[in-house]
């Protein structure tokens, strides 16, 4: 029998890092299913980049509205079953796809509809099965947005991320060609271990001279670039002419800059990309996610695991996951 009362994460109102005033947790009551519905005990929940700008109401997609409930992802176990639901049974591990507005994870319970939910291959730890929605897909989406032509090359910034290791990994195992851009030269070999064509540390080499070098002064066919500021001008320097730079971040926080002459003399630009624009432009949703569990299940991509904080140390678990260098994503448990 589920509980009446559970924790939860509230924003209740949008602010700033690196206090978060805006964030608090509560206590509220626990839902039940109606037809159709199921009644999720979300179990594990990974802290990204995304719940953070979301937090302070600096993501485009929203939630717009406060008070919400923190939170795009999470593992949970099916609680109960509201009526006329027979693809689900108490105990069964189950992802949402997605989590309905990519918010209201950071809680104990939740009601889903039974149809955008998805079990959990039994091989797949929580700490995976947590992990499935944001990143794993992210990887997916960022390496057919340049349709790299064989024998070309993609470069991507943060390789050292999380992120950016399974980036990594499911190019090589998909056959792309791609040029890993990190900070320090002590990130290099790990990345070179999981497939990467080629690693530039920024700190000891030349990032443009080193992807001409390597490309045979041709450049980059195209980019993806979670930094932002400098960082894309660099990488649009490094592109073929026509090359784009997809941006999917922007850990500087800096503006985004570029070549003036570069931009308009060799046709180079910039393009957002988003998770959500490319998982609406799919024509099977769930086979699309279906792919990337197997992948998660066949050891293809391995996310990082790290830290685990309970709900109500959510502000130390968010300033462990902003710390540089960590190791492996940090996550909400209970």
């Amino acid at each position: 029998m589920s509980p009446q009362q559970q924790t939860q994460v509230q924003v209740t109102k949008f602010s700033k890092l690196p206090k978060l005033e805006g964030l608090e947790v509560i206590k509220g009551d626990v839902p039940q299913p109606k037809e159709g519905e199921v009644l999720c005990q979300i179990v594990l929940r990974p802290v990204n980049p995304t719940d953070v700008h979301a937090i302070q109401g600096l993501r485009p997609i929203g939630p717009h509205h406060t008070p919400h409930i923190a939170g795009g992802e999470g593992v949970a176990k099916v609680a109960k079953v509201g009526k006329g639901v027979t693809s689900f049974k108490e105990g069964q591990r189950v992802v949402g796809i997605p989590w309905p507005g990519l918010f209201g994870t950071w809680q104990q319970y939740r009601t889903m509809p039974a149809e955008s939910l998805m079990t959990v291959p039994d091989k797949l730890s929580d700490q995976i099965a947590a992990q499935v929605w944001v990143n794993p897909l992210t990887a997916r989406g960022l390496l057919d947005a340049g349709q790299v032509p064989k024998g070309e090359y993609l470069i991507q910034t943060a390789a050292g991320s999380t992120l950016g290791k399974m980036i990594t990994a499911l190019a090589k195992h998909m056959g792309m060609n791609i040029i890993d851009v990190v900070r320090r030269s002590a990130q290099k070999e790990e990345l070179q271990k999981l497939g990467a064509a080629a690693v530039i540390a920024t700190d000891k080499e030349d990032l443009v001279d080193r992807v001409k070098e390597i490309t045979g002064g041709k450049g980059a066919y195209a980019a993806i670039d979670a930094v932002g500021g400098e960082t894309t001008k660099q990488v649009a320097l490094a592109l073929r002419n026509g090359g784009t730079v997809y941006m999917y971040g922007a850990l500087s926080g800096d503006p985004i800059q570029m070549d003036t002459l570069d931009t308009l003399y060799n046709f180079k630009k910039v393009e957002g990309w988003l998770l959500g624009n490319w998982l609406s432009a799919q024509k099977d949703l769930k086979a699309t996610v279906q792919e990337v569990l197997q992948l998660l299940t066949d050891g293809v991509i391995v996310p990082e695991s790290g830290d685990s904080f309970p709900l109500e140390k959510v502000h130390e678990a968010i300033a462990e996951s902003l710390k540089t260098g960590r190791k492996g994503k940090v996550f909400l448990a209970g």
